[in-house]
């Protein structure tokens, strides 16, 4: 039986996990060990509708953290420059309710892709998400904890940590405690750093997803006119300067607020994110990319998931199961971001632009592939048909 519980590394995943944890198993004595030093990855800052249940689950109602965290509600994701340069931007909204009759018309030519828009109602389930300052959202999270050991101190391995049943890595890229695991890479994702900075500039009630020249730029906007603005890019073409240099040229005219923050990981997952008595959970179990805001989603999901599992003789084995299993349905709806492209501009959209992943997308709409439950809703796959120009089986 499981009662003492340590984990390693605050900010979003470190005390969302402690404050859920503290929630659903009071029985639970909880310590958290965190750098006084390390600052957050601050890229998580788009999420998916599952972060709003998420705190409501926590008792923190959205009047108590929205302002504090300069959090929007985020109504969609646009994309553009992915299928070809200039191509018309569109706006992935959070549909439910008449989605699959409005494609069914849409593929018979009877209505545009735009008049989908219609049906969109921002007060239906799952209507809507956030843009969140991520570094704020914890600390909320972390008021509302009680009963939780917290500790300062830098640490390197298991054995400077106090005595636990259980250890939970929640360092991020750094895997602290799971950093020698098996590693189960992507090969076929690209994108593998990241350069941001934060702009100043008008609020808007959807992210933006803009395709570059060697991968693609994210606008992620705050309540109170701050943009978390980063350039994802292969280190495969182009070196990290050479990136600065071309967010500059897209960006440079905005006020810039902050330098450079530089975000580097392998594409993958670990084999066993459950192994012994150390979970990963978060960035430490593993990371595609930050394409359609699947950080934060990942998390909740992850959290919940050991949470469900805690007390179960299989924990372990149901727990690495689920994860990896979302891990690599992520990594395959990313891909297809990339695979219908019919750019050839640069090496890096030529090598997806030679791949048919157009029939392996209409395959998932056929089998109206969902994606776990919490994180992306079915019709998910059908938003990039649209996109992409595809009806029926073209």
């Amino acid at each position: 039986m499981i009662k003492n519980v340590c984990i390693v590394g605050g900010g979003t995943s470190g005390w969302w996990t402690a404050g859920y944890l503290q929630k659903k198993h009071p029985e639970l004595h909880i310590t958290l060990v965190e750098s006084p030093k390390i600052p957050t990855s601050g890229v998580g800052e788009s999420t998916m509708p599952n972060v709003r249940n998420f705190f409501e689950e926590l008792d923190i109602k959205e009047e108590d953290w929205i302002a504090t965290c300069s959090g929007v509600r985020k109504q969609g994701n646009v994309k553009t420059n992915f299928s070809y340069v200039g191509d018309d931007p569109y706006n992935f909204m959070f549909i439910h309710k008449g989605f699959d009759e409005w494609f069914d018309k849409y593929n018979k030519g009877l209505v545009d892709k735009y008049s989908c828009y219609d049906l969109y109602d921002p007060n239906e389930w799952r209507g809507f998400a956030y843009h969140i300052d991520a570094a704020q959202s914890w600390q909320i999270v972390k008021e509302h904890t009680e009963n939780v050991t917290h500790i300062l101190k830098e640490i390197s391995s298991l054995d400077e940590l106090p005595p636990a049943d259980l250890y939970i890595d929640c360092s991020g890229l750094k895997k602290i405690l799971t950093k020698d695991r098996e590693h189960h890479s992507y090969p076929d994702t690209l994108t593998n750093t990241c350069v941001v900075r934060r702009v100043k500039g008008e609020t808007k009630y959807h992210s933006e997803t803009i395709g570059r020249d060697y991968g693609w730029q994210f606008n992620v906007y705050l309540s109170d006119g701050r943009i978390g603005c980063g350039y994802v890019f292969s280190d495969k073409y182009i070196s990290i300067e050479q990136a600065k240099d071309e967010w500059m040229k897209h960006n440079g005219h905005k006020e810039i607020l902050t330098d450079w923050n530089i975000l580097q990981w392998n594409p993958g997952r670990l084999v066993e994110s459950w192994k012994d008595n150390v979970v990963a959970v978060g960035l430490s179990s593993g990371f595609v990319e930050p394409m359609e805001a699947n950080g934060l989603s990942l998390l909740v999901n992850q959290i919940r998931t050991l949470s469900r599992v805690l007390h179960k003789n299989n924990a372990g084995k149901l727990y690495n199961r689920h994860v990896n299993k979302v891990h690599d349905e992520v990594a395959d709806f990313i891909w297809h971001h990339y695979a219908c492209t019919s750019r050839n501009d640069t090496d890096f959209w030529k090598h997806y632009a030679k791949i048919d992943g157009k029939t392996s997308l209409w395959k998932r709409i056929k089998e109206k592939t969902k994606l776990e439950p919490y994180l992306y809703p079915s019709y998910v796959y059908a938003y990039l048909a649209i996109y992409y120009g595809l009806k029926n089986d073209s």
